[in-house]
């Protein structure tokens, strides 16, 4: 365990220091910044309270992209009779990505990933991958759809002792849309599928539909339903589908 949060420690300075450097030597940046409520069901069965935050910098050659999330949620223990609050879920993310050419029909990536969830079974969660996005079609402001096909490295300090092996190698197909629907009114929705090159037995699927508004020039409101399938899961006490329906208000500048 203590090796698994000093490796965790250790990621997140080299994505904050890589996030940081990028930054300011490139002026043209965005950054957003979200506080949500969200309701969780599956592995966790509780009312979440979120926060995530991104930097983004995008030009014709190169896009960068840092975000993290972190999700919490607890509750009184009943079954405790000096009713101390009990931890219900708790789930860090992040990530930081590179695309080359990205408004190009074929853009390149690179993408490092890291997941935290003891109730999900990861301790901690490593993700390296590489490949292509295709754009199918777009229309600036209107809508924009794309396909993206990676190659995925995972590796995975698991909560409890499994079967499953520690170092996966996965193909990841994505199909996004986005949508507009109205005057500042957005459909935006992508679908991770992720089989094991090792066994296609094992297949995970992530899946998240989002309508985004405006509300001002910097205040933003998202509504969203996120889905989760692992085909194998760490032991029969973790389920295999999760499902979260969000509600973000979010500040971008």
């Amino acid at each position: 365990m203590v090796q698994t949060m000093k490796k965790t420690k250790c990621l997140l300075v080299i994505l904050l220091i890589f996030s940081t450097l990028y930054v300011n030597a490139q002026r043209k940046w965005h950054y957003n910044f979200g506080l949500g409520a969200s309701l969780h069901t599956g592995n966790v069965n509780s009312c979440n309270l979120s926060n995530d935050g991104a930097v983004t910098r995008n030009d014709s050659v190169l896009a960068f992209d840092f975000q993290y999330r972190f999700l919490y949620s607890s509750l009184i223990d009943r079954n405790d009779e000096s009713n101390l609050w009990k931890e219900t879920n708790r789930e860090l993310s992040a990530g930081i990505k590179t695309d080359l050419y990205q408004y190009g029909q074929y853009s390149p990536f690179l993408a490092c990933e890291m997941l935290t969830n003891k109730y999900k079974g990861y301790d901690l969660k490593l993700s390296g991958l590489i490949g292509f996005k295709y754009k199918l079609f777009v229309k600036p402001n209107i809508c924009d759809y794309s396909v993206s096909l990676a190659f995925v490295y995972d590796w995975v300090d698991f909560t409890d002792v499994t079967a499953l092996p520690s170092n996966n190698y996965r193909l990841s197909l994505r199909p996004k849309i986005k949508q507009q629907l109205g005057t500042n009114l957005y459909l935006l929705h992508y679908t991770f599928i992720q089989p094991s090159v090792l066994d296609f037995n094992d297949i995970i699927v992530n899946s998240v539909t989002k309508l985004q508004t405006q509300i001002t020039k910097v205040l933003h409101l998202d509504f969203s339903f996120s889905y989760q399938y692992r085909s194998l899961v760490p032991s029969e006490g973790y389920k295999k589908h999760d499902a979260l329906t969000e509600v973000t208000l979010r500040f971008k500048i």
